[in-house]
């Protein structure tokens, strides 16, 4: 379940990507904080104190945001805006929460163990869906959702309706699509066995062939010689 985590930040008003660009460089991140009826607040977290929280605590941890200005909102992170070359984070956005209020979040599906499909048969486990929307009150937001996946075999699979979450969350993703399924070896698992077989039966008749040549020609020379 979510645990609530403190995280100072300092208002700011001017905006730009000159602004934030500065303000990266000084390792703080741009952010905004909005919902619940109240205005929206720019502001700046810390860089490093932000990636601690999401270390420690994954993206569903309520975070309680101090800016000064209204003393402190009690939050989630609604979205993270990664730089799409070097991954780093470049914005972030708040969203209040009332903490007696159901809100509906995303919640990592996880596998555990090894389908008897894969481990016996040679099949893939395929991840087919890896979030599903869950509904519940903040202080309940499970961290992730496990499921066991060991005895599953070639065709088999596990959907939405078939997870199982303690307590009062709800999942409201549909219940009929899929979330793990093990699939027979890919069809070109089985051209690559294929070439690599008629690689070899073609490198043996290659062998075969090549001391025929030879003999042929001194037989003739053979034949020549007798004739003579």
């Amino acid at each position: 379940m979510s645990n609530t985590v403190v995280l100072k930040a300092e208002p700011r008003t001017n905006a730009g990507k000159q602004i934030a660009k500065h303000l990266r460089a000084e390792g703080r991140l741009p952010a905004v904080v909005y919902g619940e009826k109240a205005e929206p607040i720019a502001c700046s977290i810390d860089r490093k104190e932000l990636e601690t929280l999401l270390h420690d605590q994954g993206r569903n941890a309520i975070v309680s945001l101090e800016t000064g200005i209204n003393g402190s909102d009690s939050t989630i992170i609604k979205e993270i805006q990664h730089d799409p070359v070097r991954g780093e984070i470049l914005h972030v956005d708040f969203h209040r929460i009332d903490l007696t209020r159901k809100i509906v979040v995303d919640v990592r599906v996880d596998a555990e163990g090894i389908p008897m499909g894969v481990r016996n048969d040679g099949g893939i486990l395929e991840h087919m869906l890896h979030y599903v929307e869950v509904e519940c009150l903040p202080t309940e937001i499970p961290e992730r959702i496990e499921v066991d996946v060991t005895e599953l075999n070639i065709g088999d699979n596990i959907h939405v309706t078939d997870l199982v979450l303690d307590g009062d969350p709800q999942i409201v993703t549909d219940s009929d699509r899929t979330v793990f399924a093990v699939a027979a070896p890919t069809l070109r698992q089985e051209e690559e066995e294929e070439e690599l077989v008629e690689g070899e039966e073609e490198e043996l008749v290659e062998g075969e062939e090549g001391p025929q040549e030879p003999e042929v020609i001194e037989r003739g020379k053979r034949d020549e010689e007798e004739e003579a």
